[in-house]
């Protein structure tokens, strides 16, 4: 019997889910590779375990940006990886729904459709990632109904407005968290001459950063290494330096729903009014970014609980009933 399987293969983190089991993996999506055997090391938590302990022919390479895919061959591998750790073997002709972003042109949808059939599924089928994540929120996506939902992942931004089952208006950029994280990596390292982890950034970005600038809490001391002599110092980082790196990702998040809302019929307009938006994806957890675009835009905006596993819920729901749910699939060859 064909295994269903639920994947969304996210810039920055990767989740799987079955129909069965409900989400199994949650984690970077991250490829540690041996350049001189081509040979794949680890993947996931592990190899982000391995950064800055391998030797010079290991790399830990992510093989998505942007929400696409930037090596097609590792890609495949990494799929075919979580498709192991799942328990996932190629003899189960697995079948696949996939979440592709909107901004996805059909080449790049074509090359994770193929990625997936070189790791071992049978099948394949695309969903944009505000259809999925509006599934996984229980929306009315099938009805007359107006539903507005923006996914703020790390590599694209997006909005949407779904009814009818397809989406009615749309807004996209190719900009997300991680691009707050290199912000600050550049900010460090031209006005302070350091560098810093990568993982460090992530959490210092949750931590102290405000979608509205505001200062929450005091600086943070961090291990870092200084770029001039290579020394490791502690430096401190303050909330006004992370706001900083925050302002451009935030602010074209707040462009995107307005111009997706904008774009809307009226008797829609009048549903997002009652109803509101919905914010999901890891970048929704910044502080202070539903009161923003909740400002900008005049409508009530909400984060989604646990908002970086809503998409891949709204898939394995697809998986449930996938009868009922052709028309919302996207396939590749359209």
């Amino acid at each position: 019997m064909a295994t269903d399987v639920a994947l969304d293969l996210g810039t920055a983190r990767t989740r799987l889910a079955t129909d069965q089991r409900g989400v199994l993996i949650d984690e970077p999506t991250l490829v540690a590779l041996d350049t001189s055997s081509g040979d794949v090391v680890d993947i996931g938590d592990q190899a982000l375990d391995l950064v800055g302990r391998l030797p010079r022919h290991v790399v830990v390479f992510r093989p998505l940006a942007q929400g696409t895919t930037v090596d097609f061959d590792v890609t495949a591998r990494l799929i075919s990886g979580l498709f192991d750790r799942a328990g996932i073997s190629k003899l189960s002709r697995a079948r696949v729904i996939m979440s592709v972003p909107t901004v996805a042109t059909s080449i790049e949808r074509r090359a994770l459709r193929q990625a997936a059939i070189r790791a071992g599924a049978k099948e394949v089928t695309l969903m944009e990632a505000p259809v999925a994540a509006a599934i996984g929120l229980g929306m009315p996506v099938q009805e007359p109904v107006g539903s507005a939902v923006a996914v703020l992942g790390a590599g694209v931004t997006e909005a949407a407005l779904i009814s009818l089952g397809g989406v009615v208006t749309s807004a996209a950029r190719r900009i997300g968290g991680g691009d707050i994280e290199q912000n600050l990596a550049t900010l460090l390292r031209v006005r302070h001459n350091v560098v810093v982890s990568p993982a460090v950034l992530e959490e210092i970005k949750i931590h102290l950063g405000s979608a509205k600038g505001r200062v929450r809490g005091h600086p943070v001391v961090v291990r870092a290494r200084r770029i001039s002599d290579g020394h490791p110092v502690d430096f401190e980082i303050a909330p006004e330096l992370v706001n900083a790196a925050v302002t451009e990702v935030v602010s074209a998040a707040e462009r995107l729903v307005q111009e997706c809302l904008g774009d809307a019929p009226p008797d829609l307009s009048q549903d997002v009014s009652t109803q509101g938006v919905s914010l999901v994806g890891g970048h929704a957890l910044l502080a202070d970014v539903a009161e923003l675009i909740e400002t900008a835009t005049g409508v009530t905006v909400r984060v989604a609980e646990d908002p970086g596993l809503v998409v891949v819920r709204g898939l394995a729901m697809c998986l449930e009933q996938m009868s009922n749910l052709h028309a919302l699939f996207r396939e590749i060859d359209r």
